[in-house]
């Protein structure tokens, strides 16, 4: 593990202050100054400002079924609900935002670098949406691909479930992707539910349950 990574999660605080606590030469690994850079192995002894750090991380994994009408946020914004309200561990960080009006899956570690390979685009992971629409969808002539804000979009595949359900897959994972897209082809979004990322699935999830990850 890099020793910036060992100390932001042992005395919670970020990679980058934990930078610059190496930069300032607070931090020591086996009795010698520690570099940028840096790696942690099981039996080093890592200090700050001279006290030994006791290493007790475990790290959780866990898939969590966002509810509509919560936002994806550590902090409370004004009147709206957070999904900390119903995650109580606070040590779990996300990847992958769902907005406000959306649900489904997300994934939820206390391991940044996990969940960075797990959601990030240059991973190419796939991710699956059930989008209910309130018009029926011409996919002869729906655009998958668009230049919104100077911003490239575009969906991977969409397929019919019903007469007005769709499965939307997508590479990325840009702010609002799918949302902006749609709005493009002038399709107005009724339900959008994250249901896949990569192998993760929401299966038999409730909404709004924490379910750890076993493997």
């Amino acid at each position: 593990m890099r020793i910036n990574k060992f100390l932001a999660l042992h005395l919670s605080t970020s990679r980058r202050k934990a930078d610059e606590l190496i930069r300032l030469n607070k931090v020591e690994i086996n009795g010698k100054l520690a570099k940028l850079g840096d790696e942690v192995f099981t039996n080093d002894k890592v200090s700050y400002d001279s006290k030994i750090i006791e290493s007790s991380i475990t790290f959780k994994y866990y898939k969590f079924y966002k509810p509509k009408g919560y936002i994806c946020s550590h902090k409370a914004q004004s009147n709206s609900k957070i999904i900390y309200e119903i995650i109580l561990d606070k040590s779990l960080k996300f990847n992958g935002r769902l907005d406000k009006n959306s649900e489904g899956l997300m994934l939820l570690s206390n391991d940044g670098d996990w969940l960075n390979s797990t959601i990030h685009p240059s991973k190419g992971l796939i991710k699956k949406y059930i989008v209910s629409v309130s018009n029926p969808i011409n996919l002869q002539k729906f655009n998958k691909t668009v230049v919104d804000k100077g911003e490239y979009l575009r969906i991977l595949d969409i397929q019919k479930l019903k007469r007005l359900t769709y499965k939307v897959s997508l590479k990325t994972g840009k702010n609002r992707e799918i949302r902006r897209i749609f709005d493009s082809n002038n399709i107005k979004i009724m339900t959008l539910k994250r249901v896949s990322i990569g192998d993760y699935k929401l299966g038999n999830l409730k909404i709004g349950e924490l379910r750890e990850i076993n493997s």
